[in-house]
């Protein structure tokens, strides 16, 4: 098989970090930006291609095999969406045990609880635990 077309185990993991989340709203400005200027030099032209999420990649469905397994130190852990619909939102992927995928947001939860935040980390590792439902 091409190495190109599949991905490796070594790019498809990363953890979520506060330099992810920067990336990530550096995009956002950017785009905001792109969408700005594009909007005042064309204004007849209506038809844009948009990104649609990946049905392998929805939530609570199990991660195709396709993208290897995943490393027992990143189960339950914050990862970067590599969903490229996700790659200008403010979202990351756990995944348990049983390779379900869970997206949170990375905004603040009830607007102070931030998401590196242990309390926070605790809470999704209580919630991404495949045991109570086994």
């Amino acid at each position: 098989m091409d190495p190109m077309v599949w991905p490796s185990e070594t790019n498809s993991f990363r953890r979520f970090t506060p330099e992810s989340l920067a990336a990530i709203e550096e995009r956002i400005a950017k785009k905001k930006k792109e969408q700005a200027k594009d909007n005042q030099e064309n204004k007849d032209q209506g038809a844009e291609d948009k990104l649609t999420p990946q049905l392998d990649l929805k939530t609570y469905k199990k991660l195709p095999s396709l993208y290897g397994d995943l490393p027992v130190e990143l189960i339950g852990e914050p990862l970067e969406d590599f969903d490229p619909y996700y790659s200008d939102h403010k979202t990351f992927m756990v995944i348990n045990k049983r390779r379900t995928i869970f997206r949170f947001t990375a905004t603040p939860a009830l607007c102070i609880v931030g998401p590196f935040n242990p309390l926070r980390k605790a809470a999704i590792k209580i919630m991404t635990h495949s045991y109570p439902f086994a």
